[in-house]
């Protein structure tokens, strides 16, 4: 669902940018000024690198479409809702700088689809779900499922705007999308049951959890290699409208496609690329959480 480059037009990108730069921005703030609880650095790191590696595994659909995981709802759910949205920001900055997975200039529109809504609003509705009751595993399902949808709407709007899509490529997106957002909310279930994590403890690291997520992360960078190479429900279906632009890769990513430059072995080359974004997300994570957890620890 990453938007490339020369997507969208118009007012459109500013817009968008104004709109993620203070989502991200609120986010922040929230933990800043402690109105949420800060996760721990190692865990927000490696809840990072997890998303980023989950993001990798395209898989297989129906009439040579593939999806894969946006992860707002694992990443909220683990984390917090502002650490969640900051941390799939920062999932989206990295693919577009270092793997031109996105264009620059729709770094805006992509953020507010999947960080601002899909981790954002959907980690809301999640935690909403829980307090009214509603059993753990249907509320983070719910949420897994909503927050593709909700994603996915907002890009119809966005394409709308843009004048990129009318009535019939709107339905063709929404209806490929429909199944992503069940393997998406049974996707969720399923590795939050893995990490063994619940909405209640997203500030405290233990070894469950750490075990949980390099378990995730390691099993991403063995898959991602073998990951469908059919474009996913977007691509796929702006390319068959003959709607998918053929723009340069402006930001110059030095791992285009996921790819390492000068390795012959394309096995070795898709894994690689996924090693170095996985430690460069993990380590930026790290830095970026490490003095809201400081600040945390003095104020407490």
């Amino acid at each position: 669902m990453h938007i490339p480059s020369e997507m969208l037009n118009g007012a459109v990108c500013p817009v968008s940018a104004a709109v993620a730069v203070a989502g991200v921005g609120a986010a922040a703030y929230a933990l800043v000024s402690k109105k949420y609880r800060a996760p721990s650095a190692v865990r927000f790191a490696l809840t990072s690198a997890a998303v980023f590696g989950l993001q990798m595994l395209n898989y297989p659909v129906a009439d040579g479409i593939s999806g894969h995981l946006i992860g707002g709802v694992f990443a909220s759910v683990l984390l917090g809702v502002p650490a969640g949205v900051l941390s799939l920001s920062l999932v989206l900055l990295l693919q577009t700088l270092l793997f031109a997975d996105g264009g620059i200039l729709m770094l805006g529109a992509n953020v507010v689809n999947m960080a601002l809504l899909g981790a954002g609003a959907a980690g809301l509705l999640c935690l909403s779900a829980e307090k009214r009751g509603i059993k753990p595993f249907l509320s983070v399902f719910a949420a897994g499922a909503f927050s593709v949808l909700a994603a996915v709407a907002a890009l119809s709007v966005e394409l709308a705007v843009s004048g990129k899509a009318d009535g019939n490529v709107i339905k063709a997106l929404v209806g490929a999308h429909v199944a992503l957002a069940l393997v998406e909310g049974v996707a969720t279930v399923g590795l939050l049951a893995l990490v063994n994590a619940s909405a209640g403890d997203e500030g405290a690291l233990s070894r469950r959890v750490v075990a949980g997520l390099t378990a995730v992360i390691v099993a991403s960078l063995l898959i991602a290699p073998f990951a469908s190479a059919f474009p996913d429900a977007f691509e796929q279906t702006m390319g068959r409208f003959e709607l998918l632009p053929h723009a340069p890769n402006f930001v110059r990513a030095p791992f285009p496609d996921y790819m390492l430059a000068g390795v012959s072995h394309e096995l070795l080359s898709a894994f690689a690329a996924g090693l170095i974004g996985v430690a460069a997300t993990a380590a930026v994570a790290f830095a970026l959480m490490r003095p809201l957890q400081k600040r945390a620890a003095v104020g407490a």
